[in-house]
Parts: C-alpha cells; sequence; structure tokens
C-alpha cells in the first residue's frame, strides 16, 4: 500500500494568521503616523511661536518709545488730555499715555503733523483662544466718535504674560500699582510673554523684560 504525504512547505496561510498579520501592520502604520502628526504639530508650533518672539521684541520697541517720548501737563484742563493712566488688576496690564511720538514709530505716517497722541497698551482677545497686544493711537485732542476713531496695531501675537511694575521712591522698590495720573513713575519695568510649548499652554515660549526711565516732567 503506498502512502501518500502532504509537504507542509507548500501549505498556504490560514485566514487566521493573514488577519493577524493586516492587524499587526495596522497596528504599526497608526503609530507611525501618529508620531509623524506629533512632530509636525510640535515643528507647527515651534515655527508659531518663534514669529511671535520676533513681532514680540518689535511691539516691546513701540511700548518703550511710547513710555520714553511720553509728556504730561498739568495746566488747568489739560489733565483729561495728558494723564497718564494704567490698570494692573487683572490678568494682563494695561496702559495710556500722551506722547510726542517720531516720525519712525508705527502708524506715524497716517496722522501727518499731529505728533502729540495718546496711545494706549491692551491684550485684546484674538484668534484661536489666544491673545494679542494691541496698540491704539489716535491725535491728542481729538474728540474721539464713530468717525474719528482710534487707529490699532497688534504688536504681539499669543501673549500670555503683559506685566507693568513702577518704581516707588518711598519703598525703594517695584509696586505693581501707580495711581496718580498726574505724574509719572521714574521707571517702569515691562514684561511681555508670547508664544508656548506643545507640552505648556501658559509657558511663554519668550519672555521679554524691559525697564524704561521716563525723563520728561510735568508741563
Amino acid at each position: 500500500m503506498i502512502s501518500m504525504k502532504v509537504n507542509r512547505a507548500h501549505k498556504g496561510f490560514t485566514l487566521i494568521e493573514v488577519m493577524l498579520s493586516i492587524t499587526l501592520f495596522s497596528l504599526i502604520m497608526i503609530s507611525v503616523i501618529a508620531c509623524w502628526k506629533a512632530v509636525v504639530n510640535g515643528k507647527i508650533i515651534a515655527e508659531s511661536a518663534a514669529a511671535a518672539a520676533q513681532r514680540a521684541r518689535i511691539g516691546m520697541k513701540a511700548v518703550e518709545q511710547a513710555l520714553t517720548c511720553a509728556e504730561l501737563s498739568t495746566a488747568p484742563g489739560n489733565l483729561q488730555f495728558y494723564s497718564f493712566e494704567n490698570d494692573t488688576s487683572g490678568k494682563f496690564a494695561s496702559l495710556t499715555l500722551s506722547a510726542r511720538l517720531p516720525a519712525q514709530f508705527p502708524g506715524s505716517g497716517l496722522f501727518g503733523d499731529n505728533v502729540m497722541r495718546r496711545v494706549s497698551f491692551d491684550i485684546e482677545p484674538g484668534q484661536g483662544g489666544t491673545n494679542n497686544l494691541v496698540m491704539n493711537q489716535w491725535p491728542l485732542l481729538a474728540a474721539l466718535d464713530k468717525d474719528n476713531t482710534p487707529y490699532p496695531i497688534v504688536l504681539a501675537r499669543d501673549v500670555n504674560i503683559f506685566m507693568l511694575e513702577f518704581w516707588s521712591t518711598q519703598e525703594d522698590d517695584w509696586v505693581v500699582s501707580f495711581d496718580k495720573t498726574n505724574e509719572f513713575p521714574p521707571m517702569v519695568r515691562i514684561t511681555l510673554g508670547v508664544g508656548h510649548s506643545a507640552e505648556h499652554s501658559d509657558a511663554p515660549y519668550d519672555l521679554i523684560v524691559r525697564t524704561v526711565s521716563i525723563p520728561s516732567v510735568p508741563h
């Protein structure tokens, strides 16, 4: 009797083996795609943060220039136009002052000979849930209405810190509030944080700190 032997070397894969291979391959591809997306997203966030940091340095220069060019008049009736106003009670600070601004100051070309202007710096909501540092300016003696509105410029995007501190000669130290509107503090320290990492949305990618002496005296 002749016995027949089956050659297992030529036996094909079973359905279970094929399905298991497809499943493993799919899991590997999902992991690869997830890693690739993480790298791409991290690169995008890093590039955006770097761009925000560069823009913020230019914006900080505008804040410094406005402070160094600030003027104050205590003549009767002038305080409403020259008052030094700030608010540091919230998460973000705000600042409004009057200054004799040079031709190279951002937006000066729109005001012609009106070199004396009111300037304000505030944090306003931007796109994607971020915040922007926005500067508004208008001629010093102009009456603001629907036909005459401040001119806004976004100085920095993705801002998570905007803080003002004022040098107190009485305390011989920095303080976080300055209530007098008819005089200037000797120095103002500005802290601006912009951008964020992929891991920490509240931690600034770049932190800029500047101390500005205000040379102007009331007249």
